[in-house]
């Protein structure tokens, strides 16, 4: 699809920073990002882009603690004190995006053209999409978490992952993904979101379902579907 590309090498850097992996796996990662750096003639920024997935990771941690956040989301829920936790981590929204923008910024030189061409697209969705779930010092996650959103997405895991694979097994093969018109990519995602958000309003709670359609529809908006197909 339009960002497979950047999401697999963004995924693979994240993976080999993480120093728990075994050699193998990690042997397994730099030849992943070393072939995508070769077909895009950026093989030189193989140790380059590897150091920015180790420099990324640790600028996260730097922002974040996620045992501790746990451990704050739990305290906060019996008292109704989600937006204070969310409050303090989102105002470190700025840090985050800067964050983001390095590591997108040093992977450019492997990703494929169509895509390189629009990191800068990219960068701004990114920006957005944090906006979008930080819109009044995170009230958005808070609610999603107070009214039972993790629980309603565990619930539905299995039947979650039935519709991406709908939707996987729809295509023959990566090479026919990657060939589908924009257009066709857009359909796809919007029968995904549509699939989710179905399974998700089964939920005791509507609300999760409801906030996933919303975010879908964000994410879609700030995307090239928003001027290559209607949404239904």
């Amino acid at each position: 699809m339009l960002w497979k590309s950047i999401f697999v090498v963004c995924l693979a850097l994240g993976v080999l920073a993480e120093y728990q992996v075994s050699d193998d796996q990690r042997q397994t990662i730099k030849n992943v990002i070393s072939a995508q750096c070769k077909k895009n003639g950026a093989e030189n920024k193989v140790d380059e882009v590897e150091n920015a997935g180790k420099n990324f990771v640790e600028c996260v941690k730097g922002l974040f603690d996620f045992e501790t956040v746990k451990k704050e989301i739990e305290e906060a829920k019996p008292n109704g004190a989600l937006d204070e936790v969310f409050g303090k981590y989102c105002a470190k929204s700025p840090q985050l995006k800067t964050c983001i923008h390095n590591i997108i910024d040093s992977v450019a030189p492997c990703l494929d053209t169509s895509v390189r061409e629009q990191v800068g697209s990219i960068n701004n969705a990114t920006d957005q999409l944090i906006d979008f779930i930080c819109y009044k010092d995170g009230d958005r996650i808070a609610l999603f978490i107070a009214e039972n959103g993790p629980e309603c997405f565990q619930e539905k895991a299995g039947e979650i992952r039935a519709c991406g694979e709908k939707i996987r097994d729809s295509i023959p093969n990566v090479e026919a993904a990657k060939s589908l018109p924009l257009a066709e990519q857009c359909g796809k995602f919007d029968e995904l979101t549509t699939c989710i958000v179905k399974e998700l309003e089964k939920c005791t709670n509507p609300t999760p379902g409801n906030m996933a359609e919303s975010l879908f529809k964000f994410v879609r908006k700030g995307s090239p579907c928003q001027t290559a197909v209607p949404k239904n």
